[in-house]
């Protein structure tokens, strides 16, 4: 029987609990809104949301539209289940392929409480009534997962499997659940006994379900019709025609409230009530609503009450309520986008520069002063040379650009020929790699680009102390090793005894390569961060996760090294005094750090950036930048 749980991670939840912290703002999610839950707390009395984003941010919206913000994972929350009395949040989080992850968050210390990887993608996500299980829908046969809520340790409550379910939901006392499979069947189960009580045929492939009127009644989508189905006989009950529709969440509801989008920005809320316990009226219009389309178009919603909170593809988030009205109502949004995202940065002198969509600043922790220096034409990341800037854009066959600030002037210095993975400066030569298969040289002198080495599964590119150049890549490929040596002027190449499945994100400190490798088989997992000689062939390991990190980046400041390890904070490694310590991060993920003489700086992956003391873990101050070019400081 194929088994959908794989393993419990092993990073330690304590680190997100002592190094974090929230933003309080109006701000809207950065990318489309993916699921919104109301919080129940122990009273009823809170009227309180969280929405989740593909962005990764969780937010808790308050009464007063004020947003707690914080970013759990770099990768989409799909789905969120709130625990009964509202302190403890179950996310989804997923790339779409191989990475399905559920994980549980204590809001209060916004702290990590467990995780779990399933092999399988996540089809349901629900808490039992009580609390006392998180219960979590599986595309296998396996169907649903019994998680303990309290300390995250899988429970047998099921003898039979329930195969793939979209919805499940427990009785008052958690002695009986009910579960409906898009395969068609809707399932009762004894979670004393874990045998099958009752199973019924009901319609296939429906989405969005739901149940109402004490579970009396379950609702579904499918193919712009709402199906309606009597959770005692399984039979349906009646059917609804309905342009785009969305089905509104809600705690024990009695009837059943969703939107209908005519895809011009005109969205009409409809309630079907229960008549009798045996059928529904046909759908009463509440009010009609005039709000967002196209790109910007509510995607989900849940009512508490008579709020209801909707979420659109871009990031905004909207309140109304389920009192009828006869005029049509505009809605506004409760959130706002108010800060211009920093794309990269790089440090000059006393100063950094930062780079967004459409400029190029200078400013410092010390002065707080923008200094616009020019537009930026089109790219997002950013090199110093000299007085000047090299532009470039990851992903792209966009030119690679010499940005004069002082003319200001923008040339290109070369265009790629597939798409650019990495540019690295090293005094007057750049090395640039394409499309993880080819590494060349650019001469800023002489203005000559030349191929340098070419090869398969290609992750970074540095030139070492000895003037040598050092290929980071995947063991898998020929030669067979993770880095390789290559003569520049007589392209002798020379593999290294590094190990590891895959080797990237390397820096040079005279005869020493550091990098990030990462080594995985069915035993274990782990990724490490290496320091290498590769005259004495000797390899030393600077910190050890045990997990894997493919996106891990480092930056060498001699003698600190930084990296982002574990992804959740950046780690300050002294090498000279085999010392480290872990900065308090942003509300948002760290994904690239820089360092002056006297501040260290991380861009955060919102676009905001967090200054440090460089011996000092505590955040000095946290800076978005608003689109009138301005610092904003949390």
């Amino acid at each position: 029987m194929k088994k959908a749980l794989v393993s419990i991670l092993l990073i330690s939840a304590s680190v997100c609990s002592i190094s974090a912290q929230s933003h309080i703002s109006t701000q809207a999610h950065q990318e489309a809104v993916s699921a919104i839950a109301t919080v129940s707390d122990s009273a009823g009395l809170e009227k309180s949301y969280f929405s989740a984003g593909k962005d990764g941010f969780l937010v808790k919206w308050t009464d007063d539209n004020q947003g707690e913000h914080y970013q759990i994972s770099d990768l989409e929350i799909k789905l969120v289940a709130v625990a009964p009395g509202g302190d403890e949040i179950a996310v989804y989080e997923t790339d779409g392929g191989l990475v399905n992850r559920i994980s549980v968050w204590n809001w209060n210390t916004l702290s990590r409480k467990f995780a779990r990887r399933f092999s399988d993608s996540i089809t349901s996500l629900s808490y039992s009534e009580k609390g006392t299980y998180l219960i979590v829908g599986t595309a296998t046969v396996d169907g649903a997962v019994f998680i303990r809520a309290a300390n995250g340790t899988v429970v047998n409550k099921l003898s039979d499997n329930t195969g793939i379910v979209s919805m499940i939901q427990t009785s008052a006392t958690e002695k009986t659940a009910v579960m409906y499979s898009p395969a068609g069947n809707l399932s009762y189960y004894n979670l004393l006994t874990g045998k099958t009580k009752q199973r019924f045929s009901v319609e296939q492939g429906l989405e969005q379900p739901v149940m109402f009127s004490n579970s009396l009644f379950l609702a579904g989508v499918r193919d712009n019709i709402i199906y309606i189905i009597h959770a005692l006989t399984g039979k349906t009950i009646a059917t609804v025609k309905c342009e785009n529709p969305i089905l509104l969440n809600e705690k024990n509801p009695q009837n059943l409230h969703y939107l209908s989008n005519d895809g011009k920005g005109t969205y009409v809320l409809n309630m079907i009530e229960n008549v009798n316990n045996n059928s529904v009226s046909t759908p009463k219009i509440l009010k009609t609503l005039k709000g967002p389309r196209g790109n910007a178009a509510i995607v989900c919603g849940t009512k508490n009450g008579a709020e209801i909170m909707l979420g659109s593809k871009s990031g905004a988030l909207f309140k109304t309520t389920a009192f009828a009205e006869t005029e049509a109502v505009a809605l506004s949004a409760i959130t706002e986008n108010t800060y211009d995202k920093i794309l990269d940065m790089a440090p000059v002198g006393e100063d950094f520069y930062f780079l967004t969509r459409n400029a190029v600043f200078k400013s410092s922790y010390d002065t707080g002063m923008v200094d616009r220096k020019g537009d930026n034409p089109g790219q997002t990341q950013l090199i110093t040379y000299g007085n000047k800037l090299i532009l470039w854009s990851k992903g792209t066959r966009e030119p690679v650009q010499l940005f004069d600030y002082s003319v200001p002037e923008t040339t290109t210095l070369f265009t790629p020929k597939s798409t650019l993975q990495s540019v690295r400066l090293f005094g007057n030569t750049i090395i640039e790699m394409e499309s993880n298969s080819v590494v060349h040289r650019f001469d800023m002198d002489t203005r000559q680009l030349e191929e340098v080495y070419t090869g398969a599964g290609l992750q970074d590119a540095v030139i070492g102390g000895d003037g040598k150049l050092y290929v980071a890549k995947s063991y898998a490929t020929n030669p067979r090793s993770s880095l390789l040596c290559v003569d520049i002027t007589t392209r002798e190449t020379v593999p290294m005894n590094l190990g590891g499945n895959v080797a990237f994100a390397l820096n040079v400190y005279e005869n020493n390569i550091y990098g990030v490798s990462v080594q995985a088989d069915e035993d274990a997992k782990s990724t490490i961060v290496f320091k290498y000689n590769p005259v004495t062939k000797m390899k030393s390991t600077i910190l050890r996760l045990r997990d894997e990190d493919p996106e891990a980046f480092t930056y060498l400041h001699f003698p600190i090294l930084y990296t982002n390890i574990g992804k959740d904070n950046v780690r300050s490694c002294n090498l000279a005094q085999n010392k480290n310590f872990m900065f308090k991060r942003s509300a948002s993920i760290p994904v690239k750090v820089c360092q002056n003489a006297n501040r260290v700086v991380i861009l955060n992956k919102d676009g905001s950036i967090s200054w440090y003391n460089t011996d000092l873990s505590q955040v000095l101050a946290d800076w978005y930048l608003t689109r009138d070019g301005q610092w904003f400081e949390f």
